[in-house]
């Protein structure tokens, strides 16, 4: 089982329910939780946009209080939610930091947990915080919801299967979830062009090898050309309480072009999402 989690916190998004949600996955796994509170980055403030001359030294000024404030009160609550797991916990302050550095507090742990995109407000920056992390951290990351409830963690999973790389590593990745999960439906879409080899029956053998590990798996073949649609409207069907899926884009300068499914899901789901690049 996975031995630590990072949990991301931004100052201007819901914090209770992810530090609960992330403090009852530690409990469950004995993990140590780590939470980084990264002070909101001026590029995804609006009103920086428009600071000019003596108001740029005002507008720093009330943003370093702001994320100080922020910054403090969600210290105190991760401090008692902590406690009251009875786990082990370690606060990080991100100030300041971006990019690779950023990135580093994810790759020392087992499992990034994140909240939904903010969608930035400058051209500058295409990705949010969480897109940074899925796509570039190179470690398993889980996107909750807002307002997901700690006590549903992945028994009911969803799981999406294309034969590709990425499809394979979500689910090798994803192996603690599957084998606690009451019932894992593995959906494939043949028709939704796969980046990888499915062969004559889609989906078996996958199937079987998630048997062999203890798995209670399903194979579900759908059809439909958008995959992201599908494996959406199934995980809302069977009530699900995670979807597992490979995470698809490639690097182009600044930003990331997305896959269809991909997209699709980051700005459609409801369900917490298990992705890896």
């Amino acid at each position: 089982m996975p031995k630590d989690i990072v949990v991301f916190i931004e100052a201007d998004e819901e914090r209770a329910g992810r530090l609960a949600f992330a403090a009852a996955l530690a409990r469950r796994w004995q993990a140590h939780l780590i939470a980084t509170f990264v002070a909101n980055r001026l590029e995804l403030t609006p009103s920086s946009s428009f600071a000019r001359g003596g108001g740029v030294e005002a507008m720093l000024r009330k943003h370093h209080a702001t994320a100080r404030m922020a910054a403090a009160e969600t210290r105190t609550l991760f401090d008692r939610i902590v406690a009251d797991a009875d786990i082990s916990g370690e606060w990080r302050l991100s100030d300041h930091e971006d990019g690779e550095t950023l990135m580093l507090h994810a790759r020392h742990a087992s499992l990034a947990i994140v909240g939904p995109p903010l969608r930035p407000t400058r051209p500058a920056r295409m990705l949010s915080l969480s897109e940074d992390v899925i796509f570039a951290s190179g470690r398993p990351t889980l996107l909750l919801p807002a307002g997901w409830p700690s006590h549903r963690i992945g028994r009911r999973i969803v799981v999406g299967w294309n034969g590709s790389r990425e499809a394979a590593t979500a689910i090798a990745l994803a192996m603690p979830f599957l084998t606690e999960a009451d019932i894992v439906h593995l959906v494939v879409v043949p028709e939704a062009r796969p980046n990888g080899w499915l062969g004559a029956d889609p989906g078996a053998d996958m199937s079987r090898h998630l048997a062999r590990n203890g798995v209670e798996v399903v194979l579900e073949q759908h059809p439909g050309t958008d995959a992201g649609t599908v494996l959406l409207d199934h995980a809302r069907s069977v009530d699900a309480d995670m979807l597992v899926m490979g995470a698809y884009g490639r690097p182009r300068i600044s930003e990331f072009v997305f896959g269809g499914t991909t997209r699709t899901v980051l700005a459609k789901a409801h369900t917490p999402i298990l992705l890896s690049r």
